[in-house]
């Protein structure tokens, strides 16, 4: 064979061997880029189920937080309430403490009224001058009258202003 055919030759040879490796690392590549592939889409799964979960969690979160919401307006609810009847109370003790110190007071009274006007002026000058005259108003005004007079004159004065300022309540 001639010289220049077997250099040919070869050189075809050389072309297809190096054709054959270029077309093995090709495919070789071929294969990492699509492995590359289904790892990428496995990995993308594993992005969207961790996506769907966190989606389901902010649901719940959210759920939680109008609940605790609503818990939280129920209680204020609740202590507005509350707040109503223990003011309604304080309004019903006082209401019920003025009661009975007025029938105290009237149970005073009627035996201020009925002690001699004299006596009565000696006790009821040594107490307190406002709960005197509120004794005093639950007297027929004669009787009160008698006991004022009973007083020493700068104590009476006093008593007698408060007397007046009760009657006219």
């Amino acid at each position: 064979m001639k010289k220049s055919s077997k250099i040919k030759i070869l050189l075809t040879i050389s072309v297809l061997f190096f054709t054959i490796g270029t077309a093995k690392a090709f495919a070789q590549n071929i294969g990492d880029v699509n492995q590359k592939i289904n790892e990428l889409k496995a990995l993308e799964k594993v992005i969207d189920e961790k996506t769907a979960q966190l989606r389901v969690q902010q649901q719940n979160i959210e759920n939680q937080k109008k609940q605790l919401e609503q818990s939280q307006n129920t209680l204020k609810n609740q202590l507005k309430n509350l707040n109503n009847q223990i003011e309604q109370a304080k309004k019903e003790l006082e209401s019920l403490q003025k009661n009975i110190i007025s029938q105290k007071i009237q149970k005073l009274a009627t035996i201020y009224a009925q002690a001699k006007p004299s006596a009565a002026a000696e006790e009821l000058s040594n107490m307190d001058p406002q709960t005197t005259a509120e004794i005093l108003t639950f007297m027929q005004s004669r009787q009160a009258g008698a006991i004022i007079s009973k007083m020493d004159p700068k104590t009476a004065a006093n008593i007698f202003s408060l007397y007046l300022k009760s009657k006219h309540q």
